[in-house]
């Protein structure tokens, strides 16, 4: 059995027990049994709020909260450890100590400093927070990443270095967690394993711009050159500007998604947005606009953790969109359904779904993402991402799915296959 303390470091910095986590021995194939307490102080406490409002009610005092692994209801605790990349990270590092990859042993190693609000300990006391990697280190992260992903261990201090930066930022891809003097970020690296012939860093830059001018509320972003590659820093939205945290859920913890049972569609976020925002209209017309944009572009990564809810002093909102890339994969159909399909949409079925979604003046949405994203080949060489194959690949997908959503009537593009070169 293992004992883990459940904290909020909340938008003041300060930090409060939010409740405790019992898990048993992992068995075989890593599985266990894990139970979630809130703590009195919380409950009782005039500002605090449930770590997740779809499953884990503040109230009544007591009610213990059981699942398999952190499947729903206790999913938002897995909401805090990172996907692929850092995960990938952490194990390494437990495997050199000689200790378990358990899941909870994998939220002790953490320490605390991971996007969101939540910071786990093994005992009752307050954990010391420590700081993220000044971006003066980006060089040393870069090449301790680029061996990492390739299957080589980088030697000491590089690797801890790495595991510093790194392991506590979310996504498949490489990354770490950074500052300086003008805040913290998400900095984003090139991958040798996945970007193929694509300037992926440039794209994601290219479609950040394009994304604000449709009217998507996005993070402040920068690319910064790092020898002879770029990196892009993408500013963190769950950071206060008192050095505090906003709590966040992701919308396939709050969907209850786990393995067996997925969320399929636009729609079902959607509904989600109605029943727990603050501000519901507002965030089903800026999920609406995020939508259009993600298929003006071609952003079939559409999954449900690419959607997350912040806490905010009114309650929880949508947080503002990221991680938008064009169909680099040359796969054609969205993770996410547009009404009962997954293929890229026509102007038809996304007035449709506005129509559904009470959302209004969803034609001139449309138009702002086709106007912002037809300027796309210019944006991105614009920001140095190299003419070529694999840019005119990208472009020429763009500009199907753009056309679809332009007329009425027009057909549901074909996707063709992207190849670099």
């Amino acid at each position: 059995m293992k004992r883990l303390y459940v904290w909020v470091r909340t938008m003041d910095g300060s930090l409060s027990l939010a409740g405790e986590l019992a898990t048993t021995d992992p068995v075989s194939g890593g599985r266990f049994e894990s139970e979630f307490e809130y703590a009195a102080e919380w409950v009782r406490d005039p500002a605090a709020f449930p770590l997740d409002p779809v499953s884990l009610p503040l109230r009544p005092l007591g009610q213990r909260f059981r699942a398999e692994q952190l499947y729903p209801p206790l999913a938002v605790i897995d909401d805090a450890l990172p996907d692929d990349w850092g995960r990938r990270l952490l194990a390494k590092a437990l495997t050199m100590e000689g200790r378990s990859t358990s899941t909870p042993d994998m939220l002790l190693a953490l320490r605390g400093e991971g996007t969101g609000a939540l910071l786990f300990t093994g005992t009752p006391q307050a954990p010391l927070l420590s700081s993220t990697l000044h971006t003066r280190s980006l060089t040393t992260l870069l090449t301790a990443a680029a061996q990492f992903e390739t299957g080589v261990l980088p030697a000491d201090p590089m690797f801890r270095e790495l595991l510093e930066g790194s392991s506590r930022a979310g996504g498949a891809r490489p990354k770490a967690l950074v500052h300086d003097a003008h805040g913290e970020w998400i900095a984003k690296f090139p991958s040798r394993t996945r970007d193929g012939h694509h300037d992926v860093v440039g794209l994601e830059t290219t479609c950040l711009r394009l994304a604000r001018l449709a009217g998507l509320t996005v993070p402040d972003s920068q690319l910064q050159r790092v020898g002879r590659r770029r990196v892009l820093l993408v500013r963190r939205f769950d950071v206060t500007p008192h050095g505090g945290r906003l709590h966040m859920v992701s919308m396939r913890t709050l969907c209850r998604e786990r393995p067996g049972l997925y969320v399929t569609s636009y729609t079902d976020i959607a509904l989600l947005l109605s029943k727990h925002s603050v501000s519901p209209a507002e965030d089903v017309s800026a999920l609406f606009r995020h939508m259009v944009f993600n298929a003006a572009i071609g952003n079939v990564d559409d999954h449900l953790k690419n959607f997350w809810m912040l806490r905010t002093p009114a309650g929880y909102r949508l947080a503002p969109a990221f991680d938008l890339v064009p169909d680099t994969s040359g796969r054609g159909d969205h993770t996410l359904a547009f009404q009962h399909s997954f293929s890229p949409p026509t102007r038809r079925i996304l007035l449709d779904l506005a129509q559904d979604w009470h959302v209004t003046q969803a034609g001139e949405t449309i138009d702002q993402a086709v106007e912002a994203v037809s300027a796309f080949r210019k944006t991105a060489i614009d920001l140095g991402v190299r003419p070529g194959a694999a840019l005119n690949a990208i472009c020429a997908d763009v500009t199907r799915r753009v056309a679809a959503l332009t007329q009425v009537n027009a057909a549901t593009p074909a996707p063709g296959k992207i190849r670099g070169g």
